[in-house]
């Protein structure tokens, strides 16, 4: 009877330890899913601050191609004409259809939430597995010598 319990014992261990293992540790566990998360955040704030920034661009952009008097304003601005300057607009090529990536800077959010750094998730299983390992082979020395113990008493 006390063997069938120590079986179930171990059995009930390495269940929850494999529970711990795929909900933590997992390829979709609690660690992938909120360093992912916080890529994720980060990537949306970079987004919605490049949106921004290429409406602006457009809008001046607009001003710019229409607008002959803020034009001269601006080459006056940047180049430093004199007020009797006249600028000659040259027509521009139009552009080719290339599809290259859009590459977006990083923004480095210094948050509250993230005062320490989660280790590597590879570094984490490990030690989590090293560490279980080592449970199991303990408990089985133990139960090990429990059964030695109840066959030379029996």
């Amino acid at each position: 009877m006390g063997i069938g319990l120590a079986n179930k014992l171990f059995l009930l261990l390495l269940f929850l330890s494999g529970m711990f293992y795929f909900t933590v540790l997992g390829e979709s566990g609690l660690v992938v899913r909120s360093t992912l998360e916080t890529s994720l955040s980060s990537l949306r704030l970079d987004v919605e601050r490049l949106e921004y920034e290429n409406r602006q661009l457009e809008e001046r952009q607009k001003l710019l191609r229409d607008d002959k008097v803020a034009l001269e304003k601006e080459a006056r601005k940047y180049y430093l004409l004199s007020e009797n300057a006249q600028i000659i607009k040259f027509r521009e090529p139009e552009p080719k259809a290339e599809n290259r990536p859009v590459l977006a800077s990083r923004l480095i959010a210094l948050r509250a939430d993230r005062d320490m750094p989660v280790p590597p998730i590879q570094l984490l299983r490990f030690f989590y597995v090293s560490f279980v390992a080592f449970v199991f082979i303990g408990v089985f020395r133990k139960l090990r010598r429990k059964k030695l113990e109840e066959r030379t008493a029996a």
